[in-house]
């Protein structure tokens, strides 16, 4: 395992859609979605943690090494992914 967490951000085709591509295995078990924050309450163990640390996070998929984000609207894309990263960083390290 990388001793770094890198996330590179690629928009989606609406504005509250993002694509998170992750150094790390984020799922084993294939693909989790999450259609709203009650929903990742009681998902995986990191669909917990990231509802939880991350305000702002409306829907959660979670794949192998990729995380698609739909925000809250409204709420700045740039402290989703600080807050994703730092989150993710504290799981892995």
């Amino acid at each position: 395992m990388s001793e770094y967490v890198t996330i590179e951000v690629e928009p989606g085709e609406h504005p509250d859609v993002a694509e998170l591509l992750v150094n790390q295995l984020l799922a084993t078990d294939g693909e989790e979605v999450y259609a709203n924050r009650e929903a990742g309450d009681l998902g995986s163990p990191l669909a917990q943690m990231l509802f939880a640390a991350v305000d702002g996070i409306d829907q959660l998929t979670i794949q192998e090494d990729c995380l698609i984000i739909r925000r809250v609207p409204d709420q700045p894309w740039e402290s989703i992914i600080d807050e994703v990263r730092d989150a993710l960083r504290d799981w892995y390290l």
